[in-house]
């Protein structure tokens, strides 16, 4: 650690040590993914620099009619992943934890003090997440349409239309922009104009439009997730494997229709020849999908799943499946899914690996520890700081196989 670009203060938050906080109320948007990700099955048996899968694609063995058959091999592809690091972390000065700790009429001053940052650390990486199951591994939050100048280092980044999301976006979060390692610190968001505010923290880049925008050190580090899956194409490989025969996602381009059962079953035939019979048990979707299709003709295709069964939440969560070719498949939606796409997965077939010491149940990471501790004590060219960091990680990588992945691009989003 070499510097501290925000950390909190005892000045900043001195009310925390005089009151009793009974609890903290978080944004609710986005509490899908913890039903989403919660499909998502996870192993902690990934203990070497890379494990490989096996996939079978033809079978093998003497097949004819008549008289004894000539041998055959099986056909198998060789699939592999490699753990990427994912990393949060926060920090909360040393004045501050003591003031808490010695507060006397307030015993449960300190652990306010810390569950807050614990908590904020815990479910951004959470989000982040769920992020990159959606993303190609590349990490681009956005492309850059235009920069305005405020004044030296501090400008306005206007998103282009075809990469904006709004749910990737954070207030007082770092970037890294293009392939510099420079930071730029977000101070406002405008949703409505698609354009984000930053302050240049180290070095001289100026941002230029056509570049990309990264969390901090993410560029090309990220898990693989939807995306990469189901964009690649012949020429490309998808773990390890080239895309071709029996080795790639099923797409439709719906170019420009409405989302529709009829789309979903064409979709579902299309998967059925690849798969073999192994079909898809969820269609994820933005928002905006989700409403379109409830509100259109389709709305009789509609099941929707009593709270026992699928808990409601205040803000998204699969509360609805649909009919398709005599199946039931659940409906999700997430505000990390563009607008225009519908993903199909079969939960089944859609892994991550973790390493064991990242993974405690359905968690996907866990604290960097300390000795017996989860906080470090931070400095700066080897003078000690009056702060401490928590640092929350993961090293695993999603393994989707795209023989059982489906998606239709191109939707309608009016």
């Amino acid at each position: 650690m070499t510097s501290v670009i925000k950390q909190f203060s005892l000045t900043d938050l001195s009310n925390l040590y005089r009151i009793a906080y009974g609890d903290f109320e978080t944004d609710a948007a986005g509490w899908d993914h913890a039903e989403l990700l919660a499909n998502v099955e996870k192993s902690s048996k990934f203990v070497g620099n890379r494990l490989e899968m096996a996939q079978l694609v033809d079978w093998g063995g003497g097949q004819s009619s008549g008289s004894l058959p000539s041998s055959s091999t099986s056909t198998i592809y060789r699939p592999f992943i490699t753990a990427k690091a994912v990393y949060a972390t926060s920090v909360i000065d040393n004045q501050s934890m003591k003031a808490a700790r010695r507060a006397g009429s307030n015993l449960g001053a300190f652990m306010d003090a810390t569950e807050l940052s614990i908590m904020t650390l815990k479910r951004s990486f959470q989000d982040q997440i769920a992020r990159m199951f959606f993303g190609d591994g590349t990490g681009v939050l956005g492309v850059i349409n235009t920069v305005t100048t405020i004044a030296p280092g501090q400008y306005v980044l206007a998103i282009t239309d075809a990469s904006w999301l709004q749910a990737p976006w954070m207030l007082q979060d770092l970037y890294n922009i293009s392939t510099g390692t420079d930071l730029f610190l977000s101070t406002n968001i405008d949703l409505d104009a698609q354009e984000i505010t930053v302050v240049r923290q180290t070095g001289t880049q100026v941002p230029a439009p056509g570049q990309s925008i990264y969390k901090q050190k993410s560029k090309d580090n990220e898990m693989f997730g939807l995306k990469g899956v189901t964009d690649a194409t012949v020429g490309d490989s998808l773990y390890g494997v080239p895309v071709g025969y029996r080795w790639n996602s099923s797409v439709m381009d719906a170019s420009g229709a409405n989302i529709s059962v009829q789309l979903m079953r064409e979709l579902d035939q299309k998967m059925r020849f690849l798969a073999r019979g192994e079909l898809p048990t969820d269609y994820i979707m933005s928002a905006t999908q989700l409403r379109l299709f409830e509100n259109g003709e389709d709305e009789k295709s509609i099941i929707y799943v009593q709270p026992q069964i699928s808990p409601e939440r205040e803000s998204g969560s699969q509360v609805a499946a649909v009919k398709i070719n005599g199946r039931t498949i659940r409906l999700h939606w997430s505000p990390y899914c563009p607008d225009d796409r519908l993903y199909a997965i079969n939960r089944k077939k859609v892994h991550m690996y973790i390493r064991p010491d990242t993974a405690d149940g359905s968690d996907p990471g866990g604290f960097i520890e300390n000795g017996d501790s989860i906080f470090f004590p931070l400095q700066v060219s080897g003078t000690p700081l009056d702060s401490y960091a928590l640092f929350y990680s993961s090293y695993a990588e999603f393994y989707i196989n795209p023989v059982f992945t489906g998606v239709i691009k191109n939707l309608a989003i009016a």
